[in-house]
């Protein structure tokens, strides 16, 4: 079975505003900004204000969210029932999503030789990302969606043969299946999230996204 790379360049902008209980940091240390309901870190009890090591174990509980920001114009927001490694500095390895779901705004990224500035690993996919707003969702252990929300997608295999390359300015999705040999990729709709939670998250590091640019 084999697992694929996603290669996504995007940038993003916007402006709103996030509730419940929040922190208007900018910190370039990774920290939790937002929580609603149960989250955790490594096990214990998570606060606003908390920070996120690297290789930290963030999990959030049934209707629970989170959201982690780090440096300065970066920002992960963790829907319920996800559990995420958390380890933005190793471009190698990257963070780890073993179930749940992501949205990403990513606007301050210091990339590595590769060109890759974040990586994102499921079960089935590897997200490198060079600055983008995108969506991820670990659908099952073989299938993982993945949502450009606003620029260029590139989805590569592992020895760097070219799968598919994605370009929207308003969301292009699509979904990885494992599988033996190649793995299977097709077109999905918009799943799971809309235009408003990509505005609000992107409005929490200062940006407004237009819908009409596919924004690089």
């Amino acid at each position: 079975m084999r697992h694929v790379v996603v290669l996504i360049s995007v940038f993003l902008a916007v402006g709103a505003i996030s509730f419940g209980q929040a922190v208007q940091s900018r910190s370039s240390i990774p920290t939790i900004t937002y929580i609603e309901g149960d989250v955790t870190i490594d096990g214990a009890d998570a606060q606003v204000g908390d920070t996120v090591p690297a290789g930290a174990l963030v999990a959030t509980a049934a209707r629970s969210l989170a959201e982690i920001e780090f440096s300065t114009r970066n920002v992960i927001k963790l829907a319920e029932n996800t559990v995420l490694v958390f380890n933005p500095s190793n471009l190698q390895t990257g963070s780890e999503l073993r179930a749940g779901a992501l949205t990403l705004v990513l606007k301050n990224l210091i990339a590595g030789a590769n060109g890759e500035g974040f990586r994102v690993r499921t079960p089935s996919a590897v997200a490198g990302v060079r600055g983008t707003s995108f969506f991820i969702k670990v659908e099952s252990p073989t299938s993982t969606y993945v949502c450009a929300c606003n620029g260029d997608v590139q989805v590569l295999d592992t020895d760097g043969s070219s799968l598919k390359e994605i370009a929207a300015s308003h969301h292009k999705a699509v979904r990885i299946q494992a599988a033996v040999g190649s793995p299977q990729l097709a077109d999905a709709p918009l799943l799971y999230h809309t235009d408003a939670d990509m505005q609000q998250a992107a409005a929490d590091v200062g940006y407004s996204i237009d819908w009409n640019v596919i924004d690089k």
